[in-house]
């Protein structure tokens, strides 16, 4: 989260080289803390919440960057954010009420390698086509992995377990 406004500054800048640099260290630097979380048993319910909603702003601040620029359609962003606070909106609703942290899913980490390959279309000046055709691509992995967010909401509400939810809690064991 703390290469968020380093990248969107070098990004409004015009500094697109650099800005994707800073981008590309960003994420890797995600994938390093979560992969060295769960490799030294240190994942946290906090860590299943900060680190989501740090790669939502990162995106969220770039693809706003790239729309007042004209380089991203403004309802393509707005689809993203939308569903970003309904995921959150839904996360904080079962965390309140069961007790439940709902985890990413594998569709919507795809969905979000998936939303970088726009931004760097994006960021990189990539021919519209390919901009476009990735843009349909994210549009389908973001519509997919919704849906399984959906169903895996319905479930927790339910008590249905699911392969990746702790169903018994202080509040539901009751």
């Amino acid at each position: 989260m703390l290469l968020t406004i380093p990248s969107a500054v070098l990004l409004w800048q015009g500094q697109n080289y650099l800005a994707y640099a800073v981008g590309l260290a960003a994420y890797a630097t995600d994938l390093l803390d979560g992969w060295l979380a769960r490799k030294l048993n240190e994942v946290s319910e906090l860590g299943k919440i900060i680190d989501p909603l740090a790669d939502k702003i990162y995106v969220a601040v770039i693809t706003i960057v790239l729309v007042v620029q004209e380089r991203l359609p403004p309802w393509f962003v707005t689809i993203i954010v939308v569903r970003d606070i309904v995921i959150m909106l839904a996360g904080i609703y079962l965390s309140q009420r069961i007790g439940f942290v709902m985890p990413s899913n594998t569709a919507g980490k795809i969905a979000v390698v998936c939303v970088i390959v726009v931004m760097s279309c994006a960021v990189l000046n990539a021919p519209q086509s390919a901009t476009m055709l990735s843009i349909v691509v994210a549009l389908g992995m973001l519509g997919i992995s919704s849906g399984m967010y959906a169903i895996r909401f319905v479930q927790a509400l339910r008590g249905i377990p699911t392969s990746s939810s702790r169903t018994i809690t202080a509040s539901s064991a009751d």
